[in-house]
């Protein structure tokens, strides 16, 4: 017997595949169909990885099989050709992204067609391929019609020295990886999709998917739905304007702890936001600001956690429920992507806030309680645990006296203390008559924000917008 070469064997039925089409898919199949689409591989000059025929093997035997009971399957493969790395690497070797990205797929396919596997190759596309991309052109159009395509400032990573948009890839600790340059935070026209329109939906529909459980809690933490309420905190104080003519909103998901709220906390990019506009801010809040925005949103919360920074604004702002005059500071440990950009900060019942306090010497108000009227009213709160268990009196109650004198925090929902005419409230009925009170809006907040689909790229699918000094933004026509 003929000792078995699988090189021989495997090349000739591929090529007899090849001149068959045997994998090729009717246009307009009668009876039965499907449709199996592998996530198309970006073609690096390194080829595939281990993971890529992992995949494409499952797939691959799901095609056969179905082929095998008669199903008309279109099985095609194809390659996700733009992006950065094929852009730093003709940046790197002097050779355009046609040329290489061409040349890392011809390799590629030879490697996938050496695997075996049943891809229609007559279907093959590539998304750096004009008669590929129009179609992504066209679909941008028929979304900038509806309203669902928008070009709005956001803020990116400038190289000063590259004069470019950096993705988030190429910072390095604060710094251009192509030439170390520190890098800036700047607000520039970009284009993104409206996809919070459809944020109820996208929630919604999660309980209607046949995913693994922990798959769906992931996406609801993605799209992050929290109920609070909005408060509006008029300011004092600033140089040059009307006392209370000027204002910030803030979200609150603990309005019940509005009447421990000692100091307010705007974000970095709200106090530059501020400053472009006019703000006479002192010196020290522009060089914070300048060196709060040097790093990604990432970096800082790291060093957030690590250590807290912050400068005081020199402003103040009016807590509507104590009418009490409360200082504005500027500090890293605040987002300008997440809610409003600015947080009223109750330090007693909010770690971060606590942490802030601590260190700047700021006051410490507790407001809510698990106890309506002293220590003896937790074993009434926690009746069977504490009966169980009365060692866990003596650490409630010690815990309690702890947050009183302002050494631990408490976090947690409770009675409503300090708090004038609502004191004795439980939180949840605490949060509704405040509202009404102070005129807060009830609403939900997200972290979903709109999907930013522009960047500063030679590499990419052109957006089919013209700008004219007259006309404003004119669609390229589709035709």
């Amino acid at each position: 017997m003929e000792k078995y070469d699988h090189k021989i064997i495997e090349n000739k039925w591929q090529q007899v595949w090849q001149d068959k089409n045997t994998f090729s898919a009717a246009e307009l199949p009668k009876d039965d169909a499907a449709y199996i689409l592998d996530m198309f591989p970006y073609p690096s000059a390194q080829g595939l990885h281990v993971g890529h025929p992992e995949g494409y093997t499952a797939t691959d035997i799901y095609s056969r099989y179905l082929r095998m009971k008669g199903v008309e399957v279109l099985h095609p493969m194809g390659w996700d050709a733009f992006g950065l790395p094929a852009e730093n690497y003709a940046i790197k070797t002097g050779r355009h992204p046609r040329v290489t990205t061409a040349e890392n797929i011809d390799n590629i396919r030879r490697q996938i067609k050496s695997l075996g596997f049943s891809y229609d190759w007559a279907r093959e596309i590539s998304t750096a391929d004009p008669v590929y991309y129009r179609w992504t052109q066209w679909l941008f159009l028929q979304l900038y019609k509806k309203g669902l395509a928008y070009r709005a400032e956001a803020p990116v990573n400038w190289c000063p020295s590259c004069q470019t948009v950096l993705a988030n890839e190429q910072v390095v600790d604060g710094k251009c990886e192509r030439c170390q340059s520190e890098v800036e935070q700047r607000q520039m026209n970009q284009w993104f999709f409206k996809i919070t329109a459809y944020t109820k939906e996208l929630l919604k529909d999660l309980d209607k998917l046949d995913w693994p459980e922990p798959l769906k809690e992931m996406q609801r933490n993605w799209i992050g739905q929290s109920q609070g309420a909005q408060v509006r905190f008029y300011l004092t104080g600033i140089p040059g304007q009307e006392d209370k003519k000027h204002f910030v909103d803030i979200f609150t998901t603990r309005l019940d702890t509005i009447f421990g709220a000692t100091f307010m906390v705007i974000s970095p990019e709200l106090a530059r936001r501020w400053i472009e506009v006019g703000w006479q801010a002192s010196d020290q809040v522009k060089k914070y600001v300048s060196e709060a925005l040097k790093g990604r949103e990432l970096e800082r919360l790291e060093r957030a956690a690590r250590e807290k920074t912050g400068v005081d604004a020199g402003i103040k702002a009016i807590n509507p429920a104590t009418n009490e005059e409360i200082p504005v500071w500027v500090a890293d440990y605040v987002l300008g992507s997440y809610g409003t950009g600015a947080i009223m900060a109750v330090p007693a019942h909010d770690e971060r806030d606590w942490g802030f306090a601590k260190k700047f010497n700021l006051e410490i108000r507790q407001v809510v309680s698990p106890l309506s009227a002293g220590p003896v009213r937790i074993y009434d709160s926690i009746n069977d645990a504490l009966k169980k268990a009365p060692q866990d009196l003596e650490s409630a109650i010690e815990d309690y006296e702890k947050i009183k004198a302002g050494e631990k925090i408490y976090t947690q929902y409770g009675i409503l203390i300090n708090s004038n005419s609502f004191t004795g409230l439980e939180s949840a009925e605490a949060v509704k008559k405040i509202s009404k009170k102070i005129g807060a809006e009830l609403k939900a907040q997200y972290k979903l924000h709109d999907w930013l689909i522009s960047r500063q790229r030679y590499w990419g699918a052109p957006i089919p917008i013209i700008y004219c000094e007259q006309c404003g933004e004119v669609p390229v026509a589709e035709k």
